[in-house]
């Protein structure tokens, strides 16, 4: 009999509290290598909680997450990162006033920085290092199509190139897990679709392990292979985009009725 192969990431009856409120109670899901899945949910669902214990923004109260089969729960986000998480945010984070390229090297320098002393002594191995973390930035940019912008002030860019300029930064750490927060948030429904295309095309081409949280139901449905549906801290569905979508419980949950299923998140 064949073994299964261990997820690449796995919350067990993970469980989050803020005073007397229970916002996350009881989470269980595991995502395989080499999947694109979606994390979704109505408003205070809890999958914002769910998504900031994982990358270690916040601290579980109790449960467990494991990463590679490693407990990484209650980490502190530097050490996920250097572990192979890298994520997006809600709200863009990128110095506004430094070129694409400075705001992309940024990434590489976690994963093949030539060292603070090396660095401040200006040795040949640092400067040799920094010519090849330019050029890892650069390769970046040229999968995302943003070659030509490198040289521009991210601040100047259009939001939807800002957002790819994040996405890059992220992808720079050489990640084997992409953690995505709302990437279409602020986007209008021309930049969301080119997002969405480049989003598969990345997970498509380099086969990194994806979670995609999103609020845009058509771009989740589209492109993630399997969805979970958290409601009210606890999971609700999960599934192929196809039985989410026609599952009773996730249509009442998102419209606070029963409708039929082609009406359902459409």
């Amino acid at each position: 009999m064949a073994v299964a192969a261990e997820p690449l990431l796995a919350t067990e009856d993970l469980c989050k509290s803020f005073g007397g409120v229970r916002a996350l109670d009881g989470v269980s899901f595991s995502l395989a290598a080499g999947e694109l899945m979606g994390l979704i949910g109505p408003n205070g669902s809890g999958k914002t909680t769910a998504f900031n214990l994982i990358t270690g923004v916040l601290k579980p109260t109790s449960g467990a997450i494991r990463f590679r089969g490693v407990p990484v729960g209650g980490n502190p986000p530097e050490k996920n990162a250097f572990l192979g998480m890298a994520r997006t945010f809600q709200n863009i984070r990128l110095f506004r006033d430094l070129p694409v390229i400075d705001n992309v090297m940024v990434g590489v320098h976690m994963r093949h920085g030539p060292g603070f002393l090396a660095s401040i002594l200006q040795l040949p191995s640092a400067r040799g290092a920094e010519r090849a973390i330019r050029r890892r930035a650069m390769d970046v940019l040229d999968v995302l199509g943003l070659t030509r912008r490198a040289g521009e002030r991210v601040g100047s860019l259009p939001y939807g190139d800002q957002r790819k300029v994040e996405l890059a930064r992220a992808l720079a750490s050489e990640p084997s897990l992409l953690l995505l927060d709302e990437p279409t948030a602020g986007m209008n429904p021309h930049e969301t679709a080119d997002l969405g295309t480049t989003i598969r095309h990345l997970h498509d081409t380099l086969g990194i392990t994806t979670l995609l949280v999103e609020h845009d139901m058509k771009m989740v449905m589209r492109l993630c292979d399997r969805i979970v549906v958290v409601n009210q801290g606890k999971v609700l569905s999960a599934g192929t985009p196809q039985s989410v979508q026609a599952d009773p419980r996730v249509i009442e949950a998102y419209l606070g009725r029963r409708r039929r299923p082609a009406d359902a998140l459409a």
